[in-house]
Formats: C-alpha cells, structure tokens, sequence
C-alpha cells in the first residue's frame, strides 16, 4: 500500500506513514472518527495550539525565539496562531450583529438622554462610531498594527542588535495573537452581559501593556530598572502615534461624517 499524502510505500501494519509522518486511515468516514479525530486534534498532549496557548503564558520565550531560531514543529506558526485569532474576532463580531446588538453599547446607554449635556453626546457617539469602525475592520485593524508594533518595539531596542524588524514582527505577532485569541474568547463567553464586556475593555490595554512587558522582559532578560526605563520608552512613542491618530480620526469625522452637524444646537 501506498502512503495517500506523500505516495511513498508503506508495510500493512504501519499506524504513520515513516516517510511525511501522517496517520494511516483505513476506515470510512463516520459521525464516530470525525468526532474521535476532533478531539484527538484538540485535546491529545501533543496538540500543538494548545501547547502554543499555555507556552505563550507561562514561557513566551520558549515560543517565541524557538520559532526565530527554526523551531517549527513544536508550537504552532505565527501566521496559523494570527489566523486562529482573527477568526475568534470575527465569531465574536457575527453573534454580537446577528444575535447580541448591544452587547457593546453599555458606555453609550445615555446618550439620547434628555439631561446629557451637548458636548458629553458629541463625546458619545464619536465613541461609539470609532468602535463600530473598530470591530467592523478588526481584520484589517489587527495587520495594520502589527508592523506599527514591531517599528516600536525595534526602535525601543535600538541599542539591542539580536533581533531585525522582522524578527521584532515575529514577537509582536504572536503576542499580539495571543492577547487577541484570550480576550475574544472571554468576550465570547460574556456577551450576553454588556455591562460586563464594558469593564473587561477598560482593562484590555492595560492588560496588553502588562503582557508585552513580560514578554519582552523575558525575550531579552532585562532586570526591573531596564524594564521601567524600556516600558516608558515604548508608553511615549505609542502615547505619540495615538494622540496623532486620535487627530486624524477627528478630521475624518470633521470632513467625512455628518456627527458634529446632527450634534449641533438647532
């Protein structure tokens, strides 16, 4: 018999093929292996997204610089674990749309309140369209950030020469990934309580900040003065690059949208 991926011959008794180590199926395709496949795939200790996932916690490096290195059978890509996140997001987006419509609008619960001033709707609803833009193109929101983060992180570890900008995109791919996947899969399971998802969103970039710090700090061995000194570092560019995106969003809203106009005292 012949191996059905790689075609190279294969001994009857063989369980995996020595040559491109796939498992040898011999049986039909039934309610009963699908489901024994899916939890072998998920669920044995070998699962390499599961073991990426735990890893990425508990030894980011190990993940991490393992990849760079040519590591590539024990954890899963970067570009996979990016894919799996997005796909998350984008799950989460389509029950929020099709089944939970508010599930993102505790903040903006008041805002045709009759008692709410002027310039406090204004704030409201420019909040509330940025975050509809937000997890509308969270895809695109997500590869746009990535090379941003990377510049970053590059630039704060100028004087650092291990790693190039694209080794510096490998780190912030999967941390990023990482955040993304968790923080979907809780929203995921919370989305029926806005109030909830509110609070959680507060704390994300915190969250975010926290983790990329521990990531770093471990990647590159940094004690605590190093790690302060760094993590300032990188607060001010990205407080930098978000007041100037901040500015360009008002002038879309400004020159593009029609907010302020409805706003406006009639």
């Amino acid at each position: 018999m012949n191996c059905k991926n790689c075609e190279n011959s294969l001994r009857t008794d063989y369980s995996f093929c020595p040559d491109c180590g796939a498992k040898v199926i011999r049986n039909r395709i039934t309610v009963k292996n699908l489901w024994y496949d899916a939890v072998e795939r998920f669920f044995n200790v070998d699962n390499t997204f599961l073991i990426t996932v735990l890893h990425l916690f508990t030894k980011p490096e190990k993940v991490i610089i393992g990849y760079i290195e040519g590591v590539r059978k024990k954890y899963l890509n970067p570009i996979s674990y990016f894919t799996i996140a997005v796909t998350i997001g984008g799950l989460f987006l389509f029950l929020v749309q099709e089944f939970f419509p508010d599930a993102l609008s505790f903040q903006f619960t008041q805002i045709d309140s009759e008692t709410i001033k002027e310039s406090d709707k204004i704030g409201l609803e420019f909040g509330k369209q940025f975050q509809e833009l937000i997890f509308k193109y969270q895809g695109l929101f997500y590869i746009l950030t990535l090379p941003i983060l990377a510049a970053i992180s590059r630039l704060v570890f100028i004087n650092r020469k291990k790693y190039n900008f694209s080794e510096h995109f490998i780190i912030n791919i999967y941390g990023y990934s990482h955040l993304s996947l968790c923080i979907n899969i809780i929203y995921l399971g919370l989305m029926w309580n806005s109030k909830i998802l509110y609070y959680i969103g507060l704390i994300n970039v915190p969250i975010q900040i926290l983790y990329f710090t521990y990531v770093f700090k471990r990647i590159f061995q940094l004690n605590l003065k190093q790690t302060l000194i760094k993590l300032i570092f990188f607060l001010f560019i990205l407080g930098t690059l978000f007041f100037i995106l901040m500015v360009l969003i008002a002038l879309y809203m400004v020159f593009f949208t029609d907010i302020f106009q409805q706003m406006a005292p009639k």
